[in-house]
């Protein structure tokens, strides 16, 4: 459990030392074992023919018989010349018949003959270990030579290389100078290791902790963090680089899904507001004049009846406006909407509207204009959403143009688009009312305007449309002057 709650950094700082450390152990052990085995290696065969020399310097056995007196003279000259070695006298068996060291110093009597025997029949061998007798069950690397006829020997002259008096010095040295700096050495080495996989393993888990700290931060607060850039996450493509762009492109999606909810939430809110607070009027107006047509029919007029229903109606056609512009700009402002794209000819479309509005523009006495260069003027996009474009646009030019006044509709080619306009010479607009045009429920002033009163949705409907195309909206007006808007849009 400890384990598991230490962080991923300190993890992997204990793992990699704890395996440094075993690779170090393993490397040192390694280097002592393999000198080791070099030392034997080299020392026995550079003693090989030590037995040899010391079997042929006088007879050891004759006739079944030790001659003791040169067995331990030759033992002792051997053994001070060189202090290592130790020298015992073997039977055909294996068996110590005499010895250059204290009998009482040895505790095996009986030496192996199958390592002897192959050292014999093997003379490249390497490293072969013998029975030492001066201890329970240690090894030690030997000389032997047979004693009397090599094909049937009396005996065997066994030289231990490396005895007693070598080990009891070995162990001594150990706590030398030079082998504690040495282990000094190795220890300080381990320790830098350590120390540099730990700044390592520091710097490569940066970035996973910094992607870590973000999402708990996102856990805890239940809000969006700012997104870490890539290049501070990861130094490379790698799994934590895939990561933290796989966490900033969810939390992405999620700020989007969010931001959506609240917008449509909103939209929800302003449409229930709108409605309550825009239906009221029309609604009161069309109860008064309904109330007062309750009335007896002898307190009223004809000519006033008629005014009445008249003006009920006009409140009733408002009213129904009002509510489907309501719904459309709705649905376009939470993405209901998707553009049908088609084929067809803006020059048409325009003299269509065209004829939608000769009869109110002759009525309020406004020339409806139609100017073009030729040509079809083909386009791809949403035919009917156009015609709704072009008709608010009309519809709101007659709206704030005076009698005798002109609503001009053109069409001129680009190099890759349509430029289509709607120009008046209404009231204008002023520069500071033109950034609200396109706001919802925005009325211009209407000085000296005789005309029905809008919605102040038309424009924004317009706005919506347009970007669903693509396309912008541009507005240029001076007061007392009039209006032009225009938008492009792509030729097919």
């Amino acid at each position: 459990m400890i384990w598991r709650a230490w962080s991923l950094r300190a993890r992997l700082s204990v793992s990699f030392m704890l395996l440094f450390c075993l690779i170090g152990l393993s490397y040192v052990s390694l280097i002592f074992w393999s000198s080791d085995r070099y030392y034997d290696e080299i020392t026995q065969k550079l003693n090989r023919s030590l037995a040899m020399y010391i079997v042929n310097r006088a007879p050891l056995i004759e006739q079944g018989v030790v001659n003791e007196a040169a067995m331990q003279e030759l033992a002792g000259l051997v053994m001070v010349v060189n202090p290592i070695v130790e020298v015992y006298l073997l039977d055909a068996d294996g068996r110590i018949v005499s010895q250059g060291v204290p009998a009482e110093s040895i505790k095996r009597h009986q030496v192996a003959l199958p390592p002897l025997q192959r050292w014999l029949a093997e003379p490249e061998a390497s490293a072969v270990l013998g029975t030492d007798p001066r201890t329970d069950s240690g090894e030690k690397i030997f000389s032997v030579f047979p004693v009397g006829a090599v094909a049937a020997p009396e005996g065997y002259l066994y030289v231990i290389l490396g005895g007693e008096r070598y080990s009891t010095l070995s162990d001594s040295l150990k706590g030398s100078y030079s082998l504690q700096l040495a282990a000094g050495a190795i220890f300080a080495l381990l320790s830098f290791g350590v120390a540099v996989g730990f700044l390592i393993f520091s710097s490569l888990t940066k970035p996973l902790r910094q992607l870590s700290l973000a999402m708990h931060k996102f856990a805890r607060a239940q809000q969006l963090v700012p997104a870490a850039k890539e290049n501070t996450l990861s130094l490379g493509r790698d799994e934590i680089a895939h990561m933290s762009q796989a966490f900033n492109a969810m939390q992405r999606r999620i700020e989007a899904q969010m931001h959506s909810l609240e917008e449509t939430d909103r939209l929800r809110r302003e449409l229930i507001s709108n409605v309550s607070h825009d239906l009221r009027t029309p609604l009161a107006s069309m109860q008064g004049y309904l109330e007062v047509l309750s009335l007896p029919s002898q307190k009223l007029t004809e000519a006033e009846r008629s005014r009445y229903l008249s003006t009920a109606f006009k409140h009733c056609q408002r009213l129904g406006r009002l509510i489907s512009e309501l719904f459309e700009l709705s649905k376009l402002d939470a993405g209901r909407i998707t553009p049908k794209l088609e084929r067809f000819s803006l020059a048409e479309l325009l003299q269509d509207v065209m004829q939608k509005f000769e009869l109110k523009a002759k009525d309020r006495h406004i020339d409806l204009v139609f100017q073009v260069d030729g040509g079809l003027f083909q386009v791809d996009a949403d035919i009917a959403l156009i015609e709704r474009v072009l008709e608010n646009l009309v519809e709101n030019a007659l709206r704030y143009t005076p009698s005798g006044g002109k609503v001009t509709l053109g069409l001129k080619s680009g190099v890759a688009n349509i430029h289509v306009s709607v120009a008046d010479t209404g009231i204008g607009v002023s520069q500071d009312e033109l950034p609200k045009l396109f706001d919802r429920y925005y009325r211009g002033t209407r000085p000296n305007v005789e005309s029905e009163q809008g919605t102040g949705l038309g424009l924004a409907i317009v706005k919506r449309i347009l970007d669903l195309h693509g396309c912008s909206i541009q507005v240029t007006s001076r007061l007392g002057q009039g209006s032009c808007f225009a938008f492009m849009l792509q030729a097919a």
